[in-house]
């Protein structure tokens, strides 16, 4: 299945409705939010798989990741939001 037909389930949307009462700028049906929020998972596991890497002493993987999610946050400009 394309990523663009992804299904939202009904608690996953109750969640993005509440969200976009609480986030500037989130609409729950805008498909370029919903990219943000994807985003924005993908870098929170990114932390969690970082932080078992840094427990397990693989750096490459901690320096691979952690350069790959600066370039996530830089391009989408989150750090000033």
């Amino acid at each position: 299945m394309p990523l663009e037909v992804i299904e939202i389930t009904a608690k996953h949307r109750q969640l993005l409705v509440r969200l976009s009462e609480l986030v500037p700028g989130l609409d729950p049906d805008a498909p370029d939010s919903l990219q943000r929020v994807f985003g924005l998972g993908l870098i929170a596991l990114t932390l969690q798989v970082t932080n078992k890497a840094r427990q397990r002493e693989q750096t490459e993987l901690v320096d691979e990741l952690g350069a790959l999610a600066r370039s996530m946050v830089e391009a989408e400009n989150w750090e000033q939001s």
